[in-house]
């Protein structure tokens, strides 16, 4: 060993020469310092504020930007800080600033959450956990940051929000001749109202009041627009200068903010500065126009589209002839893509029971809907007529200036149509102009009219629309019919349904049309089975189209309805199972009349 101490004291000697070399080098060279060492970390750091002051850690996540798409899928797992989609995290005991070290460049989306009852996951149930991201005064979903090697990031500020939830208590209230109740029934909030269209909305204003003003704020804007901007710059108007057809429903607006004011609600939306006014009761009640409306212009942050499908399937008669339903009509519907990050789609869901004025003619109506809506988009009147929702991406006629949205209009024809005929001619009859591309399933009891048809989807767009028929595309031959967000027999932007396709034959199912293939091969398969369609079955066609090449994890809530036993059932996503797919989850059956008690 002593004959070589010289050899390795020359060898260390020359390391060290060699690394005050490079040193220099880089000094005078800043160019090489973006050359990443293996151990090199890279410091993102910001303030965390909160309005929450309770006890619990505070987790925040450095999230890849190509993983940040499974930002659902990681709040699903039990502890989404050692996600394998999670680059990095850190912890805060109290709201303040923080730091978080990756060891990589490149974009990253940070996301925060405040684990209140200390399991180490995300609890989004009533929103009970408040969550947060990094996002810029004019794009409010996740923004990435980008990290790049010599260079820290700052001042990424953070706050965590919890919206309100409905309150534990019943609440009442009366106005004029009618008013309304919110209350729980089997776990999920049914808000009556009765009385004029006006008195209803004050009611609605007063009983779910915060409710609205939070829809407003984290699905209308933040989820829908993303941008402040873009909507009061170019939403609200298009709404004031586009939809006269509304024009009878301003008074119903102004009802609905007298009754948020007069309960005490905090009207304040934080990111426009404002109070909440008339025209966001009435964007609200327009929501996939703006939507279709925000597609058109593009986002001006990324050039995202929103993703809005839906699926839906009918079955009747013989398909349906068991103990259960006695060949009646089963009506299936997935609710998809409306999944904001907040979860306010889900927690604010709300079952609505509209009760008209006695001696108005109007028919009551059950609807499962979102608080701030006079309108509806899946509901059943006390007939058993049902109209449920698809978009299909096609923009309204955006020069058109007598718009009326879908929700009113399906709203006024369950108030006022009993079969699928009646609801047809109301359409057709109605003096304004549909918003975008739509296809509405529409069904009615099949005790009605056992010769008839009880099933049908209305294709249309504010140019016309066709009817389509079951059997005209498969399923063929059998008492059946599926909806999702294609026409086959109407023509976008204009036809009838004789001019639908070429040689009056309907356009084909395509291959990329994996929801509505997925619900016709489920079906088919219970018919080579043997089996009949009832609860369970349509259960698994529903739950086929949730979980397709297309799109899996984004059905927020599912809807079965039965108009000829008066009743329906509902799932939504499963927060604390962390079921993603309400059609997975657990199905809560009601009547009709019970809602109305």
């Amino acid at each position: 060993m002593e004959q070589g101490s010289p050899v390795l004291m020359k060898a260390l000697l020359a390391a060290i020469f060699v690394l005050i070399a490079l040193m220099a080098l880089i000094a005078l060279y800043p160019g090489l310092q973006q050359l990443p060492l293996t151990d090199q970390e890279f410091t993102i750091s910001g303030n965390l504020v909160s309005r929450d002051t309770g006890p619990g850690t505070i987790y925040v996540l450095a999230i890849p930007l190509n993983d940040s798409r499974k930002l659902r899928e990681i709040e699903t797992e039990a502890r989404p800080y050692a996600s394998q989609h999670v680059a990095a995290y850190t912890t805060l005991i109290a709201p303040g600033p923080y730091r978080i070290q990756v060891t990589e460049p490149g974009d990253y989306v940070i996301y925060a959450w405040k684990d209140t009852n200390g399991d180490g996951g995300i609890d989004h149930e009533d929103y009970r956990e408040p969550t947060g991201w990094y996002r810029t005064d004019d794009y409010l979903m996740p923004t990435s940051v980008n990290v790049a090697p010599g260079r820290d990031v700052a001042g990424i500020d953070l706050a965590l929000i919890a919206p309100t939830p409905y309150p534990d208590e019943e609440l009442s209230v009366s106005r004029g001749s009618g008013g309304g109740t919110l209350k729980t029934i089997k776990g999920y909030p049914v808000l009556h109202l009765r009385g004029t269209d006006e008195e209803r909305a004050y009611a609605q204003g007063y009983l779910v009041g915060p409710q609205i003003r939070d829809w407003v704020e984290y699905v209308l804007i933040e989820f829908y627009a993303r941008s402040p901007s873009l909507y009061e710059n170019d939403l609200l108007p298009f709404i004031r200068d586009n939809f006269s057809a509304n024009d009878p429903y301003i008074p119903v607006a102004d009802a609905m903010i007298r009754g948020m004011r007069d309960s005490g609600t905090s009207m304040r939306i934080g990111v426009l500065d404002r109070d909440v006014t008339r025209e966001d009761i009435l964007a609200i009640n327009a929501l996939y126009c703006l939507a279709h409306l925000r597609d058109s212009i593009g986002d001006r942050a990324t050039g995202e589209r929103n993703s809005i499908m839906c699926s839906n399937a009918v079955a009747w008669g013989n398909l349906t002839q068991n103990d259960e339903l006695a060949g009646g009509v089963i009506h299936g519907k997935n609710m998809d893509g409306e999944n904001d990050l907040r979860k306010v789609t889900v927690n604010a869901l709300l079952i609505v029971a509209t009760e008209p004025e006695e001696g108005s003619g109007k028919m009551r109506v059950v609807g499962i809907d979102w608080p701030g809506f006079y309108g509806t988009y899946n509901a059943m009147n006390e007939e058993g007529l049902i109209l449920v929702t698809h978009s299909v991406g096609y923009g309204p006629n955006f020069s058109a200036a007598n718009l009326l949205e879908y929700s009113t209009l399906y709203m006024e024809t369950l108030q006022h149509c009993r079969t699928i005929p009646e609801a047809e001619a109301y359409w057709m009859s109605r003096d304004m102009t549909r918003t975008g591309g739509w296809n509405t399933a529409v069904s009615m009891p099949y005790k009605t009219d056992p010769n008839g048809t009880p099933s049908v989807t209305f294709e249309s767009d504010s140019y016309g629309m066709a009817v389509r028929r079951p059997g005209v595309v498969p399923p063929t031959g059998i008492p059946a019919i599926l909806t999702t967000n294609d026409f086959y027999v109407y023509t976008a932007g204009g036809g009838t349904e004789a001019e639908a396709a070429a040689n009056g034959d309907p356009a084909p199912i395509l291959l990329t049309h994996y929801r509505y293939r997925a619900m016709n091969d489920t079906l088919n398969r219970f018919m080579n089975e043997g089996r009949s369609i009832g609860t369970g079955e349509m259960i698994e066609i529903l739950q086929a189209a949730s979980n397709t090449t297309e799109y899996r994890g984004i059905t927020e809530y599912s809807y079965i309805g039965y108009p000829d036993t008066m009743s329906f059932a509902v799932a939504r996503e499963d927060l604390d199972g962390k079921i993603l797919d309400a059609s997975f989850a657990e199905y809560t059956a009601f009547s009709f009349e019970e809602v109305f008690q």
